[in-house]
């Protein structure tokens, strides 16, 4: 049990959010404490004294980085020593249930809730890995697949790039039958497994592996991923696609760059906030 704590009190302009918190939770894998999203997200994240050197070290490291790239946005954190917290009590308090859809409630571990008549629920333990359904491009992912499954009926998905494992788990308690879910960050496929068995879900085969090394292809395929990402494995998720490709996170800006990359008929594009959802 770790005694003492820092904080990291943040300051960051929206556009830079997402990314600063997918660092923060790729190095620490202890979830985020937000206090506000809007022009400026403001958020706290936490750090065992033992472990806080190299972590800020790496993280001053990575601001700089951000900053080059981004040198009009807001990237600000404060530190400060803090006693001990409970830890679940936390996760109590700021993860509750997420309602996506009508049919569609994410939810942490922890909660009890009677779903109702023809609803779906999805357990997720957060902090892991990108994808508990709070950011917008998983929404996204999350009501297309949801909209399109009745016409569709798919028998087979690729989630690429799965973190949480939550696109596949939500493929399997639609009714999809085949299902495999990769990524490259053993940490997300740490998640992955650890969410697909707390829904009870049998039939995702979770790889670590690149898109690459994906031989067969699947009625449906599913990347939320950076846009840099598609663009280099643009190919590979055409090849593996039988019937439809869905993709996300990209931003509004980004979306001629993916037609033309892609070079496939762009059917449907869904936006939330500066984000899209593009169905090919």
């Amino acid at each position: 049990m770790h005694k003492n704590w820092y904080r990291g009190k943040w300051r960051v302009s929206k556009e830079v959010a997402p990314i600063v918190v997918e660092m923060l939770n790729s190095l620490t894998k202890r979830g985020l404490e937000i206090k506000s999203e809007g022009e400026i997200y403001e958020f706290f994240s936490y750090h065992p004294v033992e472990h806080w050197e190299g972590e800020k070290n790496i993280i001053e490291h990575q601001i700089i980085l951000f900053a080059a790239l981004f040198p009009d946005a807001v990237i600000n954190c404060e530190w400060e020593k803090i006693p001990d917290k409970n830890w679940q009590k936390t996760w109590y308090r700021y993860f509750k249930p997420q309602r996506i859809t009508s049919r569609l409630v994410i939810l942490p571990p922890w909660e009890k809730y009677q779903a109702k008549p023809n609803e779906i629920t999805i357990r997720i333990k957060p902090g892991m890995a990108f994808g508990t359904g709070t950011h917008e491009t998983t929404q996204l992912c999350l009501k297309k697949m949801l909209a399109l499954y009745p016409k569709e009926k798919p028998q087979s998905l690729l989630d690429v790039g799965t973190g949480t494992g939550i696109l596949a788990i939500l493929g399997a308690k639609m009714g999809i039958k085949d299902i495999m879910a990769i990524d490259t960050d053993p940490v997300a496929i740490e998640a992955a497994k650890e969410n697909v068995k707390l829904n009870n879900i049998r039939n995702i085969q979770i790889l670590l592996r690149s898109l690459e090394k994906i031989e067969k292809s699947f009625d449906w395929v599913v990347a939320n991923l950076e846009t840099s990402l598609i663009l280099s494995r643009a190919n590979c998720l055409k090849s593996c696609t039988k019937k439809t490709l869905i993709l996300s996170g990209i931003l509004k800006g980004e979306v001629e760059v993916i037609k033309s990359v892609l070079d496939l008929p762009c059917r449907e594009i869904n936006s939330l906030k500066e984000w899209v959802c593009m169905l090919f």
